[in-house]
């Protein structure tokens, strides 16, 4: 993978994009306070919430902070002298420089009718005040004393609360007691910011952390979940964020195609964020993981469809063998569930089916056809037509379960669909329980995609639950998975009469 720094690419993504293509909203009636008292602002200066960041307006608190402001409007940079060095700031650009060292911001600069916005956790940065952003009463709060820092380390900044509350135009009401800032527990990967931008979704992260993500169909969501991950100290005083209920969303228009985006802390351990986009429908991605020395930024992007991956069947011969399509459910992208241990299903349901090929192979009575051999994702529906097209004799779609918030659920369960399909289903499960040893959680009746679609008899195993600690420990077991397999196979010969 071509590696391009994270500021680089960050500027890719926001730079000169059209008003209509960002997050945005004016909040019209907003007030500023300077230790207490109020500043005056004429009609044109505003606050803006863009990209979940707040953005203030440069000029006026520069000024009431005694300091100057020189506007270069060739270049569309503005300077900004102080006692001990300057700030310098371009138009567009997401890089600052502040007492000459670069600064990247989590916003680039906009000029709004001759108003220059910033982020207001820069002015915090640049100019060495106290910041706070009250949402429910639209007030911002500076304060010009130096505030100590946080122990949270050099990356953090004085608090800067922005909890979700009514909507950008709502009267002030003067400014509430800020949020404690929650503080990253030690050795998690952080969230440094969240944004959506050109029909993209995108995470700058911290820390060696392994992006997974999966769709929801009611209602048509893309999550990404973080595991071991917390939000950067910073970002709860940057963008809007409810510190009860540890979440925020951003504030997204102009994109029909997008209900909501929203962002959480999650888990029993509350050591997992989750990032939400809520769509109006269902919708293809592509992700993106993009690394530097010190930074990640992970890219949900809309715009492209995923290809589809290229699993060609083999033909079928005429050859009087049973075919059986092997299906390990998941991959790539879709990791299926997280363990207990965070392993992922994906990895278990991809190692087993391997097993039962490599045996199956060794059967002259059957032909076996996989929906995937590597880490790839054939969409649901391709997988039972991988089985329509071949005319195969039965499809085996392995998985593992999943009881979320439920850790002490166990138990082995076998799904069908259609009527032709029970016999398949009784015969693969008995096998499989005298195999596992798991508690019976009988066989099923259900109607997920490959299970529909597919016109052959099919059955979905569901071998264990990864999120019982003890079951999830055995099913990553070699001695275990062989035993499934051999269980597997003999189940498909019972099935077929095949002695």
């Amino acid at each position: 993978m071509k590696r391009f720094s994270f500021m680089l690419l960050f500027v890719t993504l926001f730079l000169l994009l059209p008003v209509s293509g960002q997050a945005m909203a004016a909040v019209k009636t907003s007030t500023i306070l300077l230790d207490g008292q109020v500043i005056p602002m004429q009609q044109k200066d505003k606050v803006e919430i863009i990209n979940g960041s707040v953005m203030v307006p440069l000029r006026i608190i520069a000024e009431n902070l005694g300091m100057g402001v020189i506007w270069n409007q060739q270049s569309s940079t503005i300077t900004i002298p102080k006692a001990f060095g300057s700030v310098e700031l371009t138009i567009g650009q997401k890089t600052a420089m502040v007492d000459g060292a670069s600064q990247k911001l989590t916003t680039a600069p906009l000029n709004r009718s001759g108003t220059t916005l910033v982020p207001l956790r820069f002015i915090s940065e640049a100019m060495g005040v106290g910041v706070t952003w009250d949402n429910s009463s639209k007030v911002v709060g500076l304060t010009s004393s130096p505030l100590p820092q946080p122990s949270a380390g050099p990356g953090a900044i004085p608090s800067v609360t922005a909890s979700p509350g009514p909507s950008a135009t709502a009267t002030p009401e003067g400014t509430a007691t800020p949020a404690a800032t929650p503080t990253p527990a030690a050795g998690t990967s952080t969230v440094n910011e969240i944004s959506f931008s050109d029909n993209r979704l995108m995470i700058a992260l911290e820390g060696n952390v392994q992006p997974l993500i999966h769709t929801v169909n009611e209602p048509p969501q893309i999550v990404v979940e973080l595991p071991h991950t917390d939000f950067a100290a910073y970002f709860t005083q940057a963008m809007l964020w409810d510190n009860n209920t540890k979440s925020g969303e951003l504030d997204i228009t102009g994109y029909p195609n997008i209900s909501k985006v929203y962002y959480e802390v999650s888990g029993i351990d509350a050591s997992t964020v989750l990032v939400t986009i809520e769509l109006t429908a269902g919708t293809n991605y592509t992700s993106n993981v993009e690394i530097d020395a010190s930074s990640t930024l992970f890219v949900v992007d809309l715009n492209t469809s995923a290809p589809e991956p290229t699993t060609t069947p083999p033909v079928n011969p005429d050859n009087g063998k049973k075919t059986i399509v092997i299906d390990a459910g998941h991959g790539d992208h879709d990791p299926g569930g997280v363990g207990a241990t965070m392993k992922l299903e994906k990895v278990f349901n991809l190692s087993l089916a391997l097993k039962v090929e490599q045996l199956l192979l060794k059967e002259p009575a059957f032909n076996v056809v996989m929906t995937r051999r590597d880490d790839s994702y054939p969409s649901n529906s391709r997988r039972a037509d991988i089985a329509n097209e071949l005319g195969a004799d039965a499809f085996l779609s392995i998985h593992a379960n999943i009881a979320d918030g439920k850790p002490n659920v166990r138990g082995t369960e076998t799904y069908y669909y259609r009527k032709d399909s029970k016999e398949l289903a009784d015969v693969m499960h008995k096998h499989l329980l005298g195999a596992t040893e798991f508690k019976d959680r009988k066989v099923k009746n259900n109607n997920y995609l490959v299970l529909t679609r597919s016109t052959m008899p099919a059955t979905l195993l569901e071998v264990g639950f990864l999120s019982n600690a003890t079951e999830e420990a055995i099913l990553f077991s070699d001695e275990f998975q062989n035993r499934v397999a051999a269980a597997i196979v003999a189940g498909i010969k019972e099935y077929f009469g095949v002695p």
